[in-house]
C-alpha cells in the first residue's frame, strides 16, 4: 500500500510537469486614450519538458474595452526559465467609451468629457497549448497563468466638425444647379426662343394694361 501511494504521488508530480506556463509582467495599470491603439508586452516562460504554444485571453470588464486583440504566435521552448521569458506583444484597439453629442446618428458629433474617468479591470490570462510531435497543437490539459490589469481610459474632447456639412451643402447646390441648367438647355433653341417671346409679349401686354 505504501508503494502505491509513493507511485501515485510521483505520477501526479509527473503529470503536473508535462505542461506548464508562466507569465511575467511589468505593469498592472495603463492610461490609454479612447479610439487609440495600444500594445503591452508580456513575458512567458515554460518550465516543463515540452515545447508549448501560448495564447492570451482577457477576463472581467477588460473585455468591454479591448477589441481587435492580436498577439504574436510564438513557440515557447521547454525548460525556459522566467529570466529568459519570451517577450510577446499584446496589441488591441480601445473604442469610444464616453458619451458624445451627435446631430444625426453618428455624424456631426462633439465631446465635452463631462463624465467621470472610466476604468476597466480584469486579468490577462496566458494559456498554453501543448504541441504534438509534428509541431501542431495537440490535446492535453489546459494550463494558464494570469496577471492583473487595469485600463484607465482618458476622454478626448473635440468640437463638432462642420466640414462634412459644408461639403454636403455644396454638393446639393451643384446638383440643383445642374438640374436647372439641364432643364434649361435640354429643349431645342427654337422652343426656348418661342417661350421667351411668349413671356415678352405677356409682359408688354401687362405694361400696356397699366397705362
Amino acid at each position: 500500500m505504501k508503494n502505491f501511494f509513493v507511485f501515485l504521488i510521483i505520477s501526479l508530480v509527473s503529470m503536473n510537469m508535462v505542461s506548464a506556463i508562466g507569465i511575467v509582467w511589468s505593469t498592472e495599470g495603463e492610461f490609454v486614450d479612447e479610439n487609440s491603439d495600444k500594445c503591452i508586452t508580456y513575458g512567458t516562460y515554460n518550465p516543463s519538458s515540452n515545447d508549448i504554444k501560448s495564447r492570451i485571453e482577457v477576463t472581467g470588464s477588460l473585455g468591454e474595452v479591448i477589441i481587435g486583440a492580436s498577439t504574436e504566435e510564438k513557440i515557447i521552448k521547454a525548460h525556459t526559465p522566467p529570466t529568459d521569458a519570451e517577450q510577446i506583444d499584446f496589441c488591441f484597439k480601445v473604442p469610444s467609451v464616453y458619451k458624445k453629442d451627435c446631430i444625426i446618428g453618428d455624424v456631426l458629433c462633439e465631446q465635452r468629457c463631462e463624465e467621470e474617468t472610466k476604468s476597466f479591470k480584469g486579468e490577462i490570462i496566458m494559456t498554453e497549448e501543448p504541441l504534438d510531435a509534428s509541431g501542431g497543437t495537440g490535446s492535453g490539459a489546459t494550463v494558464s497563468a494570469s496577471a492583473p490589469l487595469t485600463l484607465v481610459v482618458n476622454c478626448v474632447e473635440y468640437e463638432r466638425d462642420w466640414s462634412l456639412a459644408y461639403v454636403v451643402g455644396i454638393v446639393i447646390v451643384l446638383v440643383l444647379l445642374g438640374i436647372l441648367l439641364y432643364n434649361e438647355y435640354s429643349t431645342p433653341k427654337l422652343v426656348r426662343d418661342e417661350e421667351r417671346l411668349k413671356r415678352l409679349r405677356a409682359k408688354i401686354k401687362s405694361e400696356k394694361g397699366k397705362k
